[in-house]
C-alpha cells in the first residue's frame, strides 16, 4: 500500500516530531522504528533494522513512499567512536540504500545531516562550505552526504544543528534532563565555549516537512537564529521557567576531555532556507522556551 511520507528514525526526538507534525496536519505518514527502540506517540511505525538490505527493501517496495525522510543515524558521538562498524552500517550503508532505491523509484529523499561535518573554525557555514569534520560521528555523515549527491535523483541533504524541545517519544533527552536539573536545583555544569545555532524541535519538523514539499535540492541548512554557547542555553531556559538563580557551573571544551576534538564553533547560516520560503526556519530560543515552559513547567 503507498504511502506519501515515510519517516525513519521515527522514535528519535526528531523522527518523532516531524511524524506527529505531519499526522496532525493530515499527511500519509508512516514511521519506521528500530527493533528495540520506542514509538512514538502518534503516527503508525514499523520496526525495521536498517541494516537488514533484503527487509528495507522490500518494505520500500510495499509501501512506495513519494517522500523518504531519512532520520535515523547513531548520533552519538561517543557511540560512533566506540563502535564505528555500526556507525558505518548505519550512517553510511543504510543511507546509500535508501538513496539508490530513491533515485531508481523516483522518489524523493530528505537525507537529515548534522552540523559536525564541521570543524567549527570558521564559522557560520553556508552550505557551499567544504566539509571537514573532527569526529568518526562526523565523517560518517559527510561520507552519507557524498553518497546521497553522488547517486544523484530527487534528494536534498538537510543539514540541522543541535536540537532542543520536547520529543514525542517516550525516551530520556539532554534537553529534558536539563530541564529537571534546573527544576531541582541540581548543578550543571555548561560549556561556554561551543557554539551552536540551536533549534527547537517542532520548529526543525515543519521547516523539514516544508522542504520536503518543495523542489529543493542540493544542501540545506535549518537551523535558529542565535549563536548560543551551551551555558547561554540552559540560561534561557532557566529565565523562561522562572528560575532566579539556576545552579550554573561554567565549563571548557578543554576540561571535556575525550578522544575526538571538541568543535568550538558549528553556527549555521540559513540564508537559502530564508530565500527559498521567505522566513527563517526558528524561533529565538526565549520565544520557544516560553511556549515549552507552558507545557513542560
Amino acid at each position: 500500500m503507498a504511502t506519501d511520507w515515510l519517516i525513519t528514525g521515527a522514535g528519535g526526538q526528531f523522527g518523532s516530531v516531524l511524524l506527529a507534525h505531519l499526522v496532525g496536519a493530515g499527511h500519509d505518514a508512516v514511521g519506521w522504528v528500530s527493533p528495540r527502540g520506542p514509538t512514538p506517540r502518534a503516527g503508525v511505525c514499523e520496526r525495521v533494522d536498517l541494516c537488514d538490505a533484503v527487509r528495507v527493501t522490500a518494505l520500500l517496495d510495499t509501501t512506495q513512499p513519494r517522500v523518504i525522510v531519512h532520520a535515523a543515524a547513531v548520533t552519538s558521538v561517543q557511540v560512533a567512536f566506540d563502535d564505528p562498524d555500526t556507525a558505518q552500517r548505519t550512517n553510511v550503508d543504510a543511507t546509500t540504500r535508501l538513496a539508490e532505491w530513491a533515485a531508481r523509484r523516483g522518489a524523493r529523499l530528505i537525507s537529515i545531516s548534522t552540523d559536525m561535518v564541521f570543524d567549527g573554525s570558521a564559522a557560520p557555514y553556508d552550505e557551499l562550505a567544504a566539509t571537514c569534520p573532527v569526529s568518526r560521528y562526523g565523517r560518517t555523515k559527510a561520507d552519507a552526504e557524498e553518497v546521497v549527491r553522488a547517486i544523484g535523483g530527487d534528494s536534498l541533504i538537510v543539514r540541522l544543528p543541535l536540537l532542543y524541545g520536547l520529543p514525542a517519544v517516550d525516551r530520556p533527552t539532554t534537553f529534558v534532563g536539563q530541564l529537571a536539573a534546573l527544576r531541582e536545583g541540581r548543578v550543571l555544569r555548561l560549556f561556554t565555549d561551543e557554539f551552536r545555532t540551536p533549534i527547537e524541535l517542532g520548529d526543525a519538523a515543519r521547516a523539514v516537512a516544508e522542504a520536503g514539499a518543495s523542489t529543493a535540492t542540493g544542501v540545506l541548512h535549518i537551523a535558529g537564529p542565535q549563536r548560543l554557547s551551551r551555558n547561554e542555553m540552559i540560561e534561557i531556559a532557566a529565565r523562561a521557567m522562572g528560575i532566579e538563580r539556576p545552579n550554573l557551573a561554567a565549563s571548557s571544551r578543554a576540561e571535556a576531555g575525550g578522544p575526538e576534538p571538541r568543535p568550538g564553533d558549528l553556527s549555521l547560516s540559513c540564508a537559502r532556507y530564508e530565500s527559498l520560503f521567505n522566513h527563517p526556519p526558528g524561533r529565538s530560543m526565549a520565544e520557544a522556551m516560553r511556549q515549552i515552559a507552558k507545557i513542560h513547567p
